[in-house]
């Protein structure tokens, strides 16, 4: 039995072996995206999906919980998603800076109205990850909410930020996610 069930492991981490070394901008894959950006950090290493995310044991709010979970599974209508099934580009058509509408743009980069109001309202969510930039801080003299395309942001600081344990965060994602729903 012990064979098997370490035979059984093997094997489901192939998957996440196999695209261990892919770049999600590079391979639009909704496995290498889930892999690199928001697979558990606590669930070993390397954020292969081994254990059920925290967030799913929390008491959410019904369309909360959806949201989060459609954004982490690639659910979305983002554009790197809804190209697939409609046509036409992948580009960002909010804010037209001529890059993917992807998760990592819209979190992080989009010049969108909305979506820059919405990254205001949560800012503390985003000062630690970017102290040294001091792009998101309260005491700044002038506030951009967004990162312009000079800055870089790892695979790494993706996935430590999806995996904050904070019901702040989940309402953020959730929101981010209705925008570009009605959007």
């Amino acid at each position: 039995m012990q064979e098997f069930i370490c035979d059984l492991r093997f094997r489901h981490l192939k998957v996440w072996r196999k695209v261990d070394f892919s770049c999600p901008r590079a391979v639009n894959k909704k496995a290498v995206t889930y892999h690199k950006w928001r697979g558990s950090s606590e669930s070993g290493p390397r954020g292969s999906p081994l254990i059920i995310p925290s967030y799913l044991y929390k008491d959410l709010d019904k369309h909360v919980l959806r949201n989060f979970s459609r954004f982490r599974l690639r659910a979305h209508h983002f554009r790197v998603e809804s190209c697939k099934w409609h046509g036409g580009s992948s580009i960002c058509d909010e804010c037209e800076c001529g890059e993917v509408q992807d998760e990592k743009h819209v979190l992080f980069f989009c010049k969108c109205v909305e979506v820059c109001e919405l990254r205001m309202r949560y800012r503390h969510l985003f000062e630690g990850m970017f102290k040294t930039l001091r792009v998101f801080a309260p005491s700044s003299s002038e506030i951009i909410p967004f990162l312009t395309w000079h800055h870089s942001i790892t695979d790494f600081e993706i996935n430590a930020f999806l995996n904050q344990d904070s019901y702040r965060l989940l309402k953020f994602v959730s929101d981010l996610v209705s925008i570009f729903d009605t959007g």
